[in-house]
């Protein structure tokens, strides 16, 4: 996390001898990319309590205020949007025994984003590549090179690459990151599997970078035993560890059997659809008990909350609050479920999601097209697709505002980066998923 501090006494507005601003302090990038995210206001002098409605937010977000001695704490609920510039003002502020006031005024702006890319190689051999593509800037920058790259996953300031070394095996290796690309003076850690030939798909890392997981297949006997999920614990061994039917990881143990899983956003908690279609909030930490929250036959996302799920059962489609086990029904207003071919939901925010639907041309192919669905209605976003390529997933951005769409031909594949309300294209790399993606659940169903 990188803080930005900034000086502030001018910025101060009403009388001299009010209190006045003396900085501010946020991350650039975690207001962008994480909910409950402050902005620190630190004023020269203490100050007495402030009141929510004295604190003015512009652009509107939705935020709590918090006041402690000389700091004002404006704490958002979601993330905000990429780029932009917000300003606070604090009306009426007084320090403890005076008269005068001080109105504080601050800017801050939020950081850009990016997209990490995986980029196969060509029909004439060479390397796969994972490469950075910036949304304010045009090229790509290659961050790794290696033969055979399935799946990777940002962890912290280092990736964790999967690679298919063949005959039906895997290796993982966790690259170390410097400046944003390989860092080549420290070496690649190449990770023992948990036996001497084995298949690993379904990668996820945790947002903390404290742990990474994985559902795994023992092919060192020429099929595959024992496939289920692993863990790999960054703050201890870095060995895989199964997580037991318990849901607690336990060294030896034959691991639970996965359908879809994924960490659930900012939390080291997994949510599991097991093979059995049993729902199970595990803690890879193995510090809390597993949680069974039902089942279902489908996991489709998460709320950009992350306390919020979006499951599908053999009645519908629901929110799933991870809290409480409660669930309520997803909108599905006219013109959303009416299509012959409903696509996995990406949801946006609590109350907005988009979907691809399709409908069967004479020729057997499937005519698709991505609906925003909003409460009480639902839109075709303005995305042009490429009249030979199908759909294969819909990425939302942390914060919402943009969606990756990842669609693929006979002869190629495209990662689309368009404006989740107006379908406008931001960017689009050559590419087979970017690591947006990594947050959808996945699971031996997939690939």
């Amino acid at each position: 996390m990188v803080l930005v501090v900034v000086g502030a006494l001018a910025a101060v507005v009403g009388s001299q001898q009010g209190p006045r601003l003396r900085d501010v302090t946020y991350d650039p990038t975690g207001l962008v990319s994480k909910p409950a995210q402050r902005v620190i206001l630190t004023a020269n002098q203490a100050l007495q309590p402030v009141r929510a409605a004295d604190v003015r937010v512009r652009p509107a977000a939705a935020h709590t205020v918090t006041s402690s001695g000389n700091t004002i704490a404006v704490e958002f609920s979601g993330p905000l949007t990429y780029d932009r510039s917000y300003e606070i003002v604090v009306a009426g502020v007084r320090a403890p025994g005076q008269s005068s006031t001080g109105t504080l005024r601050a800017e801050v702006r939020t950081g850009s984003t990016d997209v990490l890319a995986l980029v196969p190689a060509g029909s004439d051999g060479g390397k796969d590549r994972i490469v950075r593509r910036s949304l304010d800037a045009g090229g790509a920058t290659t961050v790794y090179t290696d033969t055979g790259i399935t799946e990777f996953a940002r962890l912290g300031r280092s990736l964790v690459v999967v690679r298919d070394v063949g005959r039906g095996g895997s290796a993982v290796d966790v690259v170390p990151l410097s400046g944003g690309v390989q860092d080549d003076t420290v070496p690649v850690e190449h990770l023992t599997l948990p036996t001497s030939a084995g298949r690993v798909t379904a990668l996820h890392a945790a947002d903390d970078g404290a742990s990474f997981g994985f559902e795994y297949a023992d092919t060192s006997t020429g099929r595959s035993a024992d496939v289920g999920l692993y863990v790999v614990d960054m703050t201890g061994t870095h060995m895989p560890t199964a997580i037991a039917a318990d849901g607690k990881p336990t060294t030896g143990a034959v691991p639970m059997t996965v359908g879809q899983w994924a960490y659930v956003p900012r939390t080291e908690s997994a949510l599991v659809r097991t093979s059995g279609d049993d729902l199970v909030l595990v803690d890879m930490s193995g510090a809390a008990a597993a949680v069974r929250l039902g089942s279902a036959t489908t996991l489709h996302g998460f709320v950009g909350s992350g306390t919020t799920a979006v499951v599908e059962t053999g009645t519908g489609i629901e929110y799933l609050d991870l809290t409480d086990g409660a669930r309520t029904p997803v909108a599905t207003p006219a013109g959303s479920t009416d299509a012959p071919y409903l696509g996995r939901i990406a949801p946006l925010t609590d109350a907005t999601y988009l979907r691809v639907v399709g409908t069967v041309r004479a020729d057997g192919t499937l005519d698709q097209r991505i609906l925003r669905v909003e409460a009480t209605r639902a839109s075709r976003l303005a995305v042009t697709l490429p009249a030979d390529a199908g759909v294969t997933a819909v990425c939302p951005s942390p914060n919402g505002q943009f969606a990756a769409v990842v669609t693929r031909s006979a002869t190629s594949e495209l990662v689309s980066i368009v404006d989740a309300t107006s379908g406008a294209l931001e960017a689009s790399v050559e590419a087979s998923t970017v690591d947006w993606c990594g947050a959808l659940p996945t699971g031996d169903e997939v690939g």
